[in-house]
């Protein structure tokens, strides 16, 4: 799996695919061993890197993976990779969450989400996720330093349900937000 996701990894840079950093990669690594989720919902797959890497680590215990791809393309080449390594604990989807009840997809409460869709959006993916998240859910939000122009509707929603968040700088110039 190691092998797999490193060729992954460097495919995906030649070809200016993005896919989290290796430290965004390295801190949600750290939270699944600790957390140990049972259910996981990822909103934007791309071509399937994090919903593999996550999916690896979860397999032990059972945990499941629900993924959401908007770009159809993307799902076809994430679909790709996802068979490749062989993984049965992915469901994806190739859709926009904020065009549906995101309910109808996910039948447990999610413990663990990682967001990493329009940015514009993330507000609106967190509206959304509401209903389907428990407690004591960890969030974690890709891009928020790089794109903080594009998180007005974020910042309105935390504001809005008051919702205490920070912010972790991962790479140069970037961080993630974590909710929980």
């Amino acid at each position: 799996m190691e092998n797999y996701l490193k060729n992954l990894r460097q495919n995906a840079e030649s070809r200016r695919v993005p896919i989290m950093s290796p430290q965004t990669e390295s801190f949600i690594k750290e939270q699944l061993l600790h957390r140990k989720p049972k259910y996981c919902l990822e909103i934007w797959s791309a071509i399937g890197y994090s919903t593999i890497f996550i999916a690896s680590l979860m397999k032990e215990r059972n945990g499941q993976v629900i993924s959401f791809e908007v770009s159809y393309t993307a799902y076809l080449e994430a679909l790709m990779h996802i068979k490749e390594v062989g993984l049965g604990n992915i469901t994806l989807y190739p859709f926009d969450i904020t065009t549906s009840d995101v309910r109808k997809f996910v039948p447990e409460k999610c413990d663990f989400f990682f967001i990493d869709g329009q940015k514009n959006q993330y507000g609106i993916y967190l509206e959304k996720i509401e209903d389907i998240k428990e407690e004591k859910s960890l969030i974690i939000l890709d891009d928020v330093i790089k794109y903080s122009i594009k998180l007005d509707t974020l910042y309105g929603y935390l504001q809005k349900m008051q919702i205490n968040y920070q912010i972790l700088p991962m790479e140069e110039g970037d961080g993630i937000m974590v909710i929980g």
